[in-house]
């Protein structure tokens, strides 16, 4: 997950500060609900949708490689909702060099607010970047590095580290993702997901090997916070769709008796990891703190209420320890 973090806002960043002169040819769908996810490309490995507004208070304390939503602060100002994906690079053997440079490594689309002519402008006088034209196309600006590529309408901003504009297979969001992240803040989903989770699950100590068909995980205002002045306003939701109602059936068990395990270590008295800070058993006890809940062939646990602060260390884990 972090080299997905550590792309979207300085990708966004650059939205603002280079934008394209051809608006992008690509349209947006009618419904809402469907707005920006049908215009990102198949085949990622995990997948972002995000309401600026709603989740600003997250985005500008979550770390993204030492970028931070507070720095990007005039540009999420403009964007209203935003969907990204990030594709799993192949493992680079010792004395080989990286990607290929026409292999595309993220994909943003945004849709808001965006100051064209006077970005443009702003773009003639900002060294280090070109103006391409595609072969499918219209025109989009790319930083001289390759790092990022940028097509930019009115209201809608293509991003890539390749040709935007370039033909793709759109992807098919999940069965009941649009249902899932109807109110959340921000929302995703990761293809082929047993393996990061059951990574972080065995790092937790947890020997629990899921057999994951869809993994959804969302942030989303905690009921308890029907007050502004609440310190903890948030709950994550993780929701794991399993083989069969029979596999979840078995999972639910499973998850029953690790969240029994760790009420009991929690009532021996175990020292608390300090403020600022969190640990592999101050994640897992979080994580089984509330009992999961079994729909179907789906498993839902939430986890809450929690600060932002608390959500950036429990990215930051996963990211670290799901590999």
């Amino acid at each position: 997950m972090k080299s997905f973090n550590s792309i979207v806002f300085p990708v966004l960043l650059a939205v603002l500060l280079a934008s394209c002169a051809t608006a992008p040819r690509a349209s947006l769908p009618r419904s809402d609900e469907d707005r920006e996810l049908s215009l990102l490309p198949a085949g990622g490995s995990l997948y972002l949708w995000a309401d600026t507004a709603q989740s600003r208070p997250l985005l500008d304390v979550l770390d993204f490689g030492g970028f931070s939503g507070r720095d990007a602060a005039m540009v999420l100002d403009r964007t209203g909702t935003a969907a990204a994906v990030a594709f799993a690079q192949p493992a680079i053997e010792a004395g080989q060099e990286g990607s290929p440079e026409h292999d595309r490594r993220f994909f943003l689309a945004a849709t808001g607010r965006y100051p064209r002519h006077r970005a443009n402008f702003s773009f003639a006088f900002t060294r280090g970047w070109r103006r391409h034209r595609s072969p499918d196309g219209g025109t989009f600006w790319r930083s001289q590095n390759g790092v990022i590529a940028v097509a930019l309408g009115s209201n809608l901003a293509l991003v890539s580290n390749i040709d935007p504009l370039e033909g793709f297979e759109r992807v098919v969001p999940p069965r009941y993702f649009t249902e899932f992240r109807r109110g959340m803040a921000l929302a995703g989903w990761m293809y082929s997901p047993s393996g990061p989770i059951n990574g972080f699950l065995q790092s937790t100590g947890i020997p629990i090997q899921i057999p994951a068909e869809d993994f959804f995980f969302g942030a989303v205002r905690s009921p308890v916070s029907a007050l502004d002045t609440s310190p903890a306003p948030w709950e994550l939701v993780f929701r794991i769709r399993a083989p069969s109602e029979i596999h979840a059936r078995s999972l639910l068990a499973l998850f029953s008796t690790a969240r029994f395990l760790f009420q009991m270590g929690a009532a021996a008295g175990d020292e608390p990891s300090p403020a600022d800070t969190l640990s592999l058993q101050d994640a897992a006890m979080m994580l089984f703190a509330n009992v999961p809940q079994q729909d179907g062939e789906s498993i839902t646990l939430r986890i809450g209420p929690l600060d932002e602060n608390t959500i950036a260390l429990l990215f930051g884990m996963f990211s670290v320890y799901s590999r």
